[in-house]
């Protein structure tokens, strides 16, 4: 087996290609690489090949702490292998893999690797690791199947649902999608971490989500208008025929509109059309995020929950250290 770093532009179509054909996310994709080195970070794009066969590839992020710029590698739903081979050759994959990331961790000094699949995941024997108690991404989400007819899909909404799909319409709120950032997503997101509390991106990041997009990794916003004022916008983006709603925001004054039911009814329709096979809601969480929660369930869709997160760890007291300031955090 040869291990390739990929980082020349002519191969981004290749290493996408692969996830394309092996149900890879947009967390693994050659854009995702950009985007996490437009803000500031360093990546490797490994890539596991047998003679001119690709069996293996994965996204490594270097994530840096204020704790005394202390440092861990992450893979985001990777590694992505190749479909339909068997445990033993899985195994020998990663375990290639982890030799190079071993280099890596001894040139950067990191303190932990941490892996957060999309499928189980085979560790080397002799490899221990240790399950987390905190995600960087979300353990479970919910899954809409857009092959059904567009008529079965409202069907099966919860009644709640279509009911507020079409007040929104009979306010008058309009929908639309454009390509390009605007300011108002902001502005929206700003009061919806207030309310909700959480701490949003600044505003750069959700920015240069727009710059790195392209055929293979498209990016939309998503905006109700309520009598010339955005009250409601989602950033969408769609990768590998499935579409992911991964920010949103609405202005609670509007509320009572129910703009974001047809908001969210009107992306399910756009990205059908435009070919996408699923829609991924990104994130539920009955404990943690309740409102938000009931709301993707009332569009239906099947719950799935990805395998638990492992960390390899390289340094034992900077780990527990690390832990420690997490909870403090």
């Amino acid at each position: 087996m040869e291990i390739k770093i990929i980082n020349n532009e002519p191969l981004r179509r290749e290493w996408n290609q692969f996830l394309f054909e092996n149900n890879g996310s947009f967390l693994q994709s050659f854009e995702w690489g950009e985007f996490q080195q437009s803000l500031g970070k360093q990546i490797w794009r490994i890539q596991v090949r047998e003679k001119e066969a690709v069996l293996g590839q994965m996204l490594l992020i270097k994530e840096i702490f204020p704790l005394k710029r202390k440092s861990c590698l992450y893979i985001p739903f990777g590694p992505v292998l190749k479909k339909d081979l068997l445990p033993e050759e899985q195994k020998e994959i990663i375990a290639v893999v982890l030799e190079r990331i071993q280099n890596i961790v001894q040139e950067q000094g990191a303190i932990f690797l941490r892996i957060e699949p999309d499928a189980e995941l085979i560790l080397p024997d002799g490899r221990r690791a240790v399950i987390p108690n905190k995600r960087i991404q979300p353990q479970k989400t919910l899954i809409l199947d857009l092959l059904q007819e567009e008529d079965e899909i409202f069907k099966n909404f919860s009644s709640k649902t279509r009911y507020n799909v079409g007040l929104a319409q009979r306010k008058g709120v309009k929908i639309k999608f454009e390509k390009q950032y605007r300011e108002e997503f902001y502005h929206l997101i700003k009061g919806t971490s207030k309310r909700d509390g959480f701490t949003p991106f600044k505003e750069e990041h959700y920015k240069k989500l727009f710059e790195i997009a392209n055929d293979d990794f498209k990016v939309k916003l998503c905006l109700a208008d309520y009598r010339g004022k955005i009250i409601a916008s989602y950033i969408l983006i769609l990768f590998n025929k499935t579409a992911i709603g991964l920010h949103g925001a609405n202005d609670w004054q509007y509320r009572a509109l129910k703009a974001v039911n047809l908001l969210q009814w009107e992306r399910i329709k756009m990205v059908k059309k435009l070919g996408c096979e699923k829609f991924d809601f990104w994130g539920i969480d009955e404990k943690r995020w309740r409102g938000i929660t009931d709301f993707k369930k009332g569009f239906g869709g099947t719950e799935f929950a990805y395998p638990p997160s492992r960390d390899i760890v390289f340094q034992k007291g900077w780990y527990k250290l690390y832990h420690i300031a997490r909870r403090v955090i």
